[in-house]
């Protein structure tokens, strides 16, 4: 289920008038400087950008037509460009949708002419269907445009009006963008009789002021931005929303038919709308469907064995497809008409589960909630842009819950999908109740990669091992995944750049693959390679690095220029043993160090025990924060550095003396 698609609300006449004319003035003040002068103060202003936006904006008008709440958003975006490298800009398009129709488009380039401008306008615009990939269907729409002639000096102008259909539903607004934003703006027009609310994320203290304004019978709401740079870009970064300063405006209540609604603000008026998405679900119950649930309890002796059979078998028999078409992009199929099919959406899958553990005697709960895509809490922000998932929860004990995403197919029973860890799931208790509660965050301790090798000479330079790799926990859902439907071809290059160590001149040999499909078990790959090129010799003396695979080990952060937190998929704990065979004749010259590193975010140990004629290297890693704030990048780069330095302590072997 994806709830990406929300814009906001509809007009009035007299109110749109005066917007375009406020919008207008904006412009023509941009207009009444000469083309060179903007040019140079602008480059001025931000040296080294290619483009800045003169102006962002965004002008909503409210209005109450019948039993329901409508808004007409007018876009305006001025774009000056500063570079030859900005021409990367001149592609461009608009989406809409169910919840965001587009009613007017234009755009034009303005080109210095003498002391003016001249307008060349965009005729050729293109309209389709915007499939993503893993999407049966989209109502989504764009369309695609260039601006013509876009050089140094020129101006990228977008003019369009869409309509929202159900005020519930709205885009927040940004105030930064890709390039440096010189004014944003958005305003909301709105009856008295409506009441909007809104909250600011990621916004710098003092930077967005906020006015609000009594003219007859509406009241205007205008936040307003000025100097922004552009929005940083750092690799591994979390989604933009927990970065880019925005604003999440809200219809909270409204006079409709005469009597005063609650729209939203609290939660339980967002579960007042969610609860009408469900409400007609299911009321024929399907044979076919029952008897399915009826022989999977055979045998069964406990609850919670019947739950775990239940979601195993969505996650086997049931094909995830996205639809999103409108409405049905909120109200999940029947799980009759879902079992029939064989696939179905993320609400589709938790219907079905939901329904199947009901035929089954087990209470579950269809349950609301945002993958870690979004930064929000329902505490803070109640509205449909909080979540954009649904899956069902079981309350295995009093207050304790396992939950269900029959999506993630690989997932086990009694772990949550790595996507929705330490967030609020909204449950729904029955017609009237919910309750909020919150995901686990797996600990490092349950998603394990275990490596067991043994390892001698091979030749001259070369090594050669065997051993066995485990995977537990998220390690294995991400695996499985990646050896999903491979073919032979396919399934050995996975393979090898899984097992990929010391050098790129590394070859598996054999291998075998154990427990792909068996959730509850490690997935285990038996091996055998050959590493050609690693071993040094230097006279009498051999010199070999046990430190095979040498995670994070360079994985310092350039504090200087990173900005962004870096996000991580999950905790996880890598636990290594080599053996290593002393080769005849040679006797340990130099055995390196232990060490150990204990953190918060990140810690090792390794340690060096000679048994015999062999050396075993025991070493762990682990890494313990999904989002690794900037304040913490000192912290992280100083265990990075004592892990560097000890991968490189090698071992050393002296041949004997005759």
């Amino acid at each position: 289920m994806m709830f990406a698609n929300w814009p906001g609300l509809l007009c009035h006449s007299k109110t749109v008038l005066s917007l375009i004319v406020t919008a207008a003035m904006t412009s023509s003040m941009a207009l009444a400087q000469q083309p060179v002068q903007l040019m140079q103060q602008m480059q001025q202003q931000y040296p080294g950008e290619k483009a800045v936006y003169l102006d962002y904006r965004q002008d909503l008008t409210v209005e109450v037509k019948g039993d329901s709440v409508q808004v007409l958003a007018r876009h305006h975006y001025d774009m000056l460009h500063l570079a030859p490298q900005s021409v990367a800009y001149a592609p461009d398009q608009v989406y809409s949708s169910y919840f965001n129709r587009l009613q007017k488009l234009e755009a034009r380039t303005l080109l210095p002419a003498n002391n003016d401008y001249k307008t060349v306008k965009v005729t050729d615009f293109k309209n389709k269907f915007e499939m993503r990939p893993g999407v049966f269907f989209d109502d989504v729409r764009s369309t695609s445009f260039s601006y013509p002639a876009v050089v140094p000096g020129a101006r990228t102008v977008a003019d369009y009006t869409t309509r929202h259909p159900d005020g519930r539903f709205l885009v927040p607004f940004n105030f930064a963008s890709y390039v440096p934003v010189r004014h944003a703006e958005l305003t909301i027009t709105a009856p008295r009789t409506v009441k909007i609310s809104a909250k600011l994320f990621q916004v710098p203290t003092g930077k967005v002021s906020f006015s609000k304004q009594e003219k007859g019978s509406t009241v205007i709401y205008r936040w307003v931005a000025d100097n922004l740079p552009a929005v940083p870009r750092d690799e591994n970064a979390p989604e933009s929303d927990y970065y880019v300063p925005h604003v999440v405006y809200y219809l909270e209540e409204a006079v409709i038919g005469g009597q005063p609604r609650k729209l939203l603000g609290g939660i339980s008026e967002l579960y007042t709308l969610y609860s009408g998405f469900i409400a007609n679900l299911d009321k024929k119950e399907d044979p076919a469907l029952h008897r399915v649930v009826d022989s999977l309890m055979v045998g069964a002796k406990t609850e919670q064995e019947r739950v775990q059979r239940v979601y195993y078998w969505v996650q086997d028999h049931v094909r995830y497809i996205a639809f999103e078409n409108g409405l049905r992009g909120f109200i999940p199929n029947d799980a009759g008409q879902v079992y029939a099919k064989r696939y179905g959406d993320c609400k589709d899958m938790a219907n079905l589960t939901h329904q199947m553990l009901r035929l089954a005697g087990v209470k579950s709960y269809l349950t609301w909630i945002g993958t870690r895509d979004l930064p929000y809490h329902y505490a803070e922000l109640a509205t449909p842009g909080v979540d954009n998932h649904m899956i069902t929860a079981y309350e295995s004990k009093s207050g304790e819950y396992v939950f269900l995403d029959a999506t993630s197919k690989y997932t086990p029973f009694g772990m949550p999908s790595w996507m929705i860890q330490g967030k609020d799931a909204l449950l729904s208790l029955d017609a009237k109740n919910c309750k909020v509660v919150s995901v686990p965050v797996m600990p490092k301790e349950r998603n394990v990669v275990v490596d067991v090798s043994q390892v001698a000479l091979d030749g001259t330079t070369g090594l050669r091992g065997s051993g066995q790799l485990a995977l537990d926990g998220y390690p294995k859902v991400r695996q499985s995944y990646a050896l999903d439907g491979l073919d032979k071809t396919q399934e050995s290059k996975t393979i090898k750049n899984l097992l990929e160590r010391g050098n790129n001149k590394f070859f598996v040999d054999t291998y075998s693959v154990q427990n792909l499909d068996a959730r509850d078990k490690s997935l285990t790959i038996d091996y055998e390679y050959r590493l050609q090129d690693y071993v040094q010799r230097l006279d009498d003396e051999i010199y070999v690095n046990l430190n095979l695979d040498q995670s994070y080990g360079t994985d310092r952060i350039d504090v200087a220029k990173r900005r962004l937190s870096r996000f991580s998929d999950y905790n996880h704990t890598t636990r290594t043993r080599t053996e290593f065979e002393i080769p005849a004749g040679y006797d340990i010259e130099h055995l390196p160090e232990n060490v150990q590193t204990q953190d918060a975010v990140l810690g090792f140990s390794i340690r060096y025990e000679r048994q015999g004629n062999k050396i075993v290297q025991e070493k762990e890693l682990y890494m313990d924060c999904l989002l690794l704030e900037p304040a913490q990048f000192a912290q992280w780069n100083t265990v990075v550095d004592k892990l560097g330095a000890a991968y490189r302590d090698v071992l050393i072997l002296k041949k004997k003396k005759a």
